[in-house]
């Protein structure tokens, strides 16, 4: 029997990291704190080491998916220094990075929005409330196309900026080409799901707070939190749940006040995450990577032709990223012969490289 597993490689549960506000802009808050979003690059005093020194090469395991403001970030609190994705080569430098070790880049606003802008009633203006709405998605082609061009790179999905999303938008989205979108944070909540209120792309959930365990300064109230928070994520596990940490390199709001999640504060909490989570049985994967093979899933079938033959039918728009579990230790191509060697787990025989065709099973 050709079975579809859940997840990659029969994994329990998918594990991804989204961080938020990748800027090429270092800010400066009321308080005279200097906060960098990824202006100094690959330096060492940049947000991206520090993250990378102290979580990255402990956890070489992790996939982050970055989701990038394209143009210069909005000036909601004093930029000491901003600058669109281009304009500094040390910050191209670190978007290449990104790609060449297989982590993601993808979409978090043209601009992040603007303070004080002129809509009545309102200190605080949405990037989409700046435009007509042809006028903003023309904004966003042009952003992923030019984006492709420099770094031959596809964007596949991304996140409104703050989650301040309008269903009007989900058309827009689709016709760019945007495969999946993150709409909103729901803690503990596993939110993916085909079609987006009856439209053709896939919801990605954000469901876990980075700073999750950050001590409270009672070690009493610290340790019940703990462990209760433990025991969600171990049911989410178990229950082959997608488990989604939200994170941001920036770490002040808006208003001037202190951002949560990020990175800098939470650096211990996602230390013990990581640390809880590497014993595990999870498949640490960007967004797009599990957008796809939860599209996948849904969209492949296996035809039982007789006893030991199976067709493998796909009818979804990415190509094809699926683990096969068989009691056969091999598959053979019935049209091209070729042979394909499973791999054992949990006793049965894994397969990830079949495409769509016939294949039959050979003890």
């Amino acid at each position: 029997m050709l079975l579809k597993t859940q997840w990659f490689l029969d994994k329990k549960s998918p594990i991804i990291l989204g961080i938020d506000d990748l800027t090429n802009a270092i800010y400066q808050t009321s308080s005279r704190e200097m906060g960098d979003c990824g202006f100094y690059g690959l330096s060492e005093i940049g947000i991206y080491r520090y993250f990378e020194n102290y979580i990255l090469k402990k956890y070489p395991e992790i996939k982050v998916t970055y989701f990038l403001v394209f143009d210069k970030h909005s000036t909601y609190i004093e930029s000491k220094e901003a600058y669109s994705i281009y304009e500094t080569e040390k910050f191209k430098n670190l978007l290449f990075h990104i790609i060449n070790i297989g982590d993601e880049i993808s979409y978090h606003g043209h601009n992040h929005g603007h303070k004080n802008a002129t809509v009545e009633n309102k200190k605080w203006c949405r990037e989409f409330e700046q435009y007509s709405k042809q006028e903003y998605f023309e904004i966003i082609y042009n952003d992923i196309e030019r984006f492709k061009n420099e770094f031959g790179y596809d964007i596949l999905g991304g996140r409104t900026p703050c989650y301040q999303f309008e269903d009007s938008l989900i058309d827009g989205l689709i016709s760019v080409g945007f495969k999946w979108w993150s709409f909103d944070h729901k803690p503990f909540i596993n939110n993916i799901g085909m079609c987006y209120k009856g439209y053709d792309i896939i919801e990605m959930p954000s469901n876990l707070h980075g700073g999750i365990f950050n001590y409270c300064g009672n070690y009493l109230k610290y340790s019940i939190k703990k462990y209760l928070n433990l025991a969600k994520i171990e049911k989410m596990i178990d229950n082959h749940e997608v488990i989604s940490i939200a994170e941001h390199f920036m770490n002040a709001r808006p208003d001037g006040k202190r951002q949560t999640p990020n990175v800098y504060d939470d650096i211990n909490s996602l230390d013990f995450l990581f640390g809880y989570l590497r014993n595990k049985d999870v498949w640490y994967a960007t967004f797009s990577e599990c957008a796809n093979y939860y599209e996948s899933y849904n969209n492949t079938e296996i035809i039982s032709l007789n006893n030991n033959t199976f067709d493998i039918k796909y009818k979804g728009n990415w190509k094809m990223f699926l683990t096969f579990a068989s009691d056969s230790r091999y598959l053979e191509n019935v049209e091209t012969k070729e042979r394909f060697e499973g791999q054992m787990k949990n006793g049965k025989w894994l397969f990830n490289n079949l495409v769509v065709g016939t294949y039959r099973e050979i003890a």
